[in-house]
Order: structure tokens, then sequence, then C-alpha cells
């Protein structure tokens, strides 16, 4: 003997255990691109009914001084309309919550929704990783 280690199938074990580890943080990748889609699809719906709510202006207020002002009963009950038929409704976790500035001039929807977790799962101490969004909308004159 010429005192020579035999390291037959060291290669095989390591190949192995590396395959296990991008298996391991491909599944990873797909939880976070779950959550990254997740956020821009409700970031769609945010936008939608903030657009939605802004179109409530008061007239009454238009007509008289001439300056765009919301009416919060009426952006609040067109917003939620556009809600109940949007299609991506199922996505969020209770309804959306729609904020007004202290002058009536910026409306803002705030929604959540969550995603269910897989190997990140095991790393949070969740799993499901909620994501809340909002968007701001003002009215303005066309014309």
């Amino acid at each position: 003997m010429t005192g020579r280690q035999r390291q037959g199938g060291s290669i095989t074990l390591w190949l192995l255990g590396l395959g296990i580890c991008l298996l391991v943080v491909g599944g990873m990748g797909l939880d976070l691109w779950s959550v990254v889609a997740m956020r821009a699809r409700l970031v769609g719906v945010a936008e939608a009914i903030a657009t939605g709510a802004a179109s409530g202006i008061s007239e009454s207020h238009w007509r008289d001084t001439g300056q765009v002002r919301l009416d919060p009963d009426r952006a609040r009950q067109l917003g939620r309309g556009l809600a109940s038929r949007h299609p991506g409704v199922g996505l969020l976790d209770g309804s959306p919550e729609i904020l007004f500035d202290s002058d009536l001039r910026n409306v803002t929807v705030r929604v959540s929704g969550s995603v269910a977790l897989t190997l990140l799962a095991l790393g949070v101490q969740s799993d499901r990783i909620r994501i809340t969004v909002s968007a701001t909308s003002r009215p303005h004159l066309v014309g």
C-alpha cells in the first residue's frame, strides 16, 4: 500500500448535497415570488378602488365655489361598490379601508391580503405573510 486514501464517491455525495441546497433555495425563491406577485395584484386593486372613490366629488361644493372636493359618503359608496365588483376582491383579507385627508382633496385606499408560505415557513414563525398596500388618488377636472 502506498498510504493513499480512497476518495471514491466523495464527488457524488458533494453533488447530492449541492442539489438539495439548490432545491431549498429554489423553493424559497418561489415563496418570495408569490409574495411579490400578490403585492402587485393588491396594488392594482387598491389603485382601482382609489380611482373609483376619487370620482365621488361634492357637486354642490363644486357648483358653489368652483373647487373640487370629495364627498366622503359618496366616495366611500363608489369605492366599496367598485371593490365588490373587482375581479381581485377574492384576494383581500377584509374590506378596503377608505381614508380622506383633512381638506377632502385626496382619498387613500388601504387593502390587505396574505400569502401562504411553504419552505419559508421553516424560517419564520408564521405560515402566512400579510401584505398591506395603499394607493392615493385625487379628483381633477379635465378640460
